[in-house]
């Protein structure tokens, strides 16, 4: 993505807005939630299979790219336990990443697969509160996601902070981004949970004159 700088800004403006969103209204607005991360995640995946196909074209880049959204918001909303699902399994790939790249250290690819399942497994067990976890975990990331290009003047968002690739080094940065991805997280599930009580409170019942 390094012939693109100025789609790879734009993009991280863009997951910025969506990562506050989704961490401090991910459970009330459960829908748009999962079709953000759904188009989010499918985008990613089509954007590096267009451009693994062809590099140069840019068309083709941006069509799949394009497919690869709608894709992932059809499979994240077609059916509301499979879209659970997917939210919870996201959440356990961007909680490994992030250690991962958090630490400057690689993990094995064993975990991203274990990791994500069983996240997945206990949203769809623990529906309400993994739910709030999960789109919690997934704002802050995109949200530290889109930061970072700007944080470290790198427009390549292939290299945005969470991405787990071996030549991220941590140092005093890299560890910082891993402290607020973890206070984002848990202002977003404070947030969500005081927004839930609020509305489980009945309205007080007015004296009749």
């Amino acid at each position: 993505m390094n012939d693109y700088p100025d789609v790879g800004r734009l993009s991280a403006l863009l997951v910025i807005i969506a990562g506050l969103l989704i961490c401090f209204s991910g459970y009330r607005i459960l829908k748009v939630s999962l079709a953000i991360i759904g188009f989010l995640a499918g985008a990613f995946a089509g954007w590096e299979l267009g451009l693994s196909l062809a590099n140069s074209n840019a068309g083709i880049t941006l069509g799949c790219t394009l497919f690869g959204g709608v894709l992932g918001i059809v499979l994240c909303l077609s059916a509301f336990f499979i879209g659970v699902f997917l939210l919870g399994t996201t959440a356990g790939v961007i909680v490994a990443a992030a250690f991962a790249s958090g630490v400057g250290r690689e993990i094995q690819p064993i975990v991203f697969l274990v990791v994500p399942i069983a996240f997945g497994v206990i949203a769809l067990v623990v529906q309400k509160f993994m739910i709030v976890l999960s789109t919690a975990f997934s704002g802050a990331y995109l949200i530290m996601a889109g930061i970072w290009p700007f944080v470290v003047d790198n427009a390549n968002i292939s290299r945005i902070w969470l991405y787990p690739a071996p030549n991220n080094s941590p140092g005093h940065l890299g560890y910082g981004a891993l402290a607020l991805w973890v206070l984002f997280t848990l202002i977003g599930v404070g947030a969500q949970l005081r927004g839930r009580r609020k509305k489980a409170e009945p309205e007080p019942v007015k004296p009749v004159v």
